[in-house]
């Protein structure tokens, strides 16, 4: 079957660059799948475990703090290959997310999910450059975005299997010893996954602190700056959604995660659409353009009161939200030398954690004051100065990645 055209690659494909896709979009889906666990059980965990609404807050918290750690991962990845540390991180996060289902107390069960966050960071950032360094110039950012659709797909898959939770007071630990499935993808991936074709092993190891320090007018704070605002906006709109529907415009919950699905159906055109107009127009308008819709959706999310209208929201927000994967993802990876690239990347992940934490505290802070719709409208500001930022980024496609 044929796709349309808009959202078709921009060229034809190589072998090579459909084997990267295809290697890398199965270690993102269980990448998506893993990640979404500690949210999705959250309620479940809690009774379980005994653990209060306040104290099961800062446990996510710490657990998300993981993902700082995992620039030590990248930083191997730039020093001692891609592939050796990607598939390394996954297991790692397939074993540690597998151990949570037998977690005796909420001490295991941070550190396991610590470990989790940690190495399914690493394996998100080592992927995206894996692709950027194997992909042709002319689909860099449509092969990132079919990676971005399989951890989407992923985090999707786990939200469905989240009714295997009511089955009984300690059935939610069988979603998580799902991951163990995983495993059995590990020799078909080890075996076909090559390593980048630009990775050099460095005469002088790359330091820590490099891509913070860089100083060839790469614009590392600005896009740092810009991840961290697009996710102190992001971060409690998707956070309070579900609240916003049930709780302030009075939908039935079956009514609530049907606005959600239909819109995040249509959304998720997103990233295709996104990836091919990001290849054929260029990095910043598509980056630009997404911010932009993302913000207005999400907006119209904690405005508009009628189902349909919610479910348009829902849509725009998402394709925005979704186009900012593949046009971001290759901007960040084509900006940096390939000597420090997995490092850069993931230390710009952090920053978007960073964001995602402030506002969240933020948002927990304004919305007793002002409210939930008031205070996301507020909050959709960092949309607008993120947006802005982006028309100080240098354009970066089609750029030719050297080996290094």
């Amino acid at each position: 079957m044929k796709l349309p055209r808009f959202v078709q690659p921009p060229v034809t494909p190589t072998r090579s660059d459909i084997r990267i896709v295809v290697l890398t979009s199965i270690l993102g889906f269980f990448e998506g799948h893993a990640l979404a666990q500690a949210a999705n059980t959250l309620p479940f965990v809690r009774r379980s475990l005994d653990i209060t609404a306040a104290d099961m807050s800062q446990l996510l918290g710490i657990v998300r703090l993981g993902a700082v750690v995992a620039v030590l991962l990248s930083l191997l990845g730039d020093r001692r290959g891609r592939r050796r540390v990607l598939l390394g991180a996954f297991v790692a996060m397939l074993v540690a997310n597998a151990a949570t289902a037998i977690a005796p107390d909420v001490a295991t069960f941070t550190i396991l999910q610590t470990v989790v966050r940690m190495t399914g960071s690493a394996v998100g950032a080592l992927a995206l450059v894996m692709l950027a360094e194997s992909l042709t110039p002319a689909l860099r950012a449509y092969g990132i975005s079919i990676f971005g659709g399989a951890v989407s797909f992923g985090a999707g898959t786990a939200l469905v299997l989240i009714p295997i939770s009511d089955l009984g007071p300690e059935s939610w630990r069988f979603l998580y010893g799902a991951s163990a499935l995983g495993l059995a993808f590990y020799p078909f991936v080890a075996l076909r996954l090559r390593e980048s074709p630009l990775f050099v092993a460095p005469s002088e190891p790359t330091a820590l602190w490099s891509p913070l320090l860089d100083t060839q007018k790469r614009p590392f704070w600005i896009v740092a700056v810009l991840s961290f605002l697009s996710a102190t906006f992001s971060a409690p709109a998707a956070t309070f959604a579900m609240e916003r529907l049930v709780g302030d415009v009075g939908l039935r919950t079956p009514v609530a995660v049907g606005v959600l699905l239909a819109g995040g159906t249509l959304g998720g055109l997103g990233f295709l659409v996104g990836g091919r107009s990001s290849d054929l127009w260029g990095r910043r308008p598509v980056l630009f353009g997404a911010l932009l819709l993302a913000g207005v959706g999400g907006v119209g999310m904690f405005r508009l009161t009628e189902p349909a209208a919610l479910a348009a929201a829902a849509a725009i927000s998402g394709f925005g939200a979704f186009a900012t994967v593949p046009s971001l993802g290759a901007l960040r990876s084509e900006l940096f030398p390939t000597r420090m690239r997995a490092t850069a990347v993931m230390w710009l992940n952090v920053a978007g954690v960073l964001g995602a934490v402030t506002g969240l505290a933020a948002g927990s802070y304004l919305i007793g004051r002002f409210g939930l719709s008031t205070t996301i409208t507020a909050l959709a500001a960092c949309m607008l100065i993120a947006a802005g930022l982006v028309l100080a980024v240098p354009e970066t496609r089609g750029r030719i990645l050297e080996p290094g």
